[in-house]
């Protein structure tokens, strides 16, 4: 009987350690699908497409403009088995929105002072498992220049570098949320001399 009780306790110790070694995104959603963001690129000095480090003109010849960035993402599976189950319609994920953030290295974090105003927009981007898709969005808001600390750098010698973090949030085809993933970008900001 003694032995009995040791090994249901054995396995009641097993039971929990397994449980707690679970992975965090399993438990962050009901999904069997996943979200990866795979390269994050906007415009260099030079206005051409692709760069990592995007820079954003907060006047380009006495006009204000919205920055966009480009985002690649792909969707897989959050399988345990190893790909046993086949794919179906109801995994593919379809972004619904994403949510941007500013930081600064000096640790200055006040919206509308030392960062501007975080913001979200809805989208609707739609991704197949085991695809890749690439979609743009605003990464920078033109009314953002309006405000300090953007509107501060207007006609100055100065240049501001922040961080951009963008999280995507979305949900599976069958109406279950995916886990929000996130990716990062460099935005240096200044009146960056015009083109004549």
């Amino acid at each position: 009987m003694k032995k009995m009780r040791f090994l249901f306790f054995i396995g009641f110790i097993l039971m929990l350690v397994n449980f707690s070694a679970c992975n965090k995104l399993e438990n962050a959603t009901t999904s069997a699908s996943k979200l990866m963001v795979d390269i994050i690129t906007g415009t260099d000095l030079t206005g051409s497409a692709g760069s990592t480090t995007i820079f954003s003109d907060v006047v380009i010849k006495g006009g204000i403009f919205n920055d966009s960035a480009e985002a690649t993402v792909r969707a897989v599976l959050l399988d345990p088995y190893g790909g046993a189950l086949p794919n179906t319609f109801y995994q593919t994920i379809i972004i619904d929105r994403i949510q941007i953030e500013y930081s600064r290295s000096d640790g200055l974090s006040e919206q509308g002072k030392d960062v501007p105003y975080a913001f979200s927009q809805d989208v609707n981007v739609s991704i197949d498992i085991d695809s890749v898709v690439s979609f743009s969005f605003v990464l920078v808001q033109h009314t953002a220049k309006l405000e300090p600390p953007l509107l501060n750098l207007r006609y100055a010698l100065e240049v501001l570098k922040m961080e951009a973090k963008i999280t995507f949030y979305g949900k599976d085809v069958g109406g279950r949320r995916i886990a929000p993933v996130t990716g990062s970008v460099s935005v240096w900001f200044a009146d960056f001399a015009d083109e004549e």
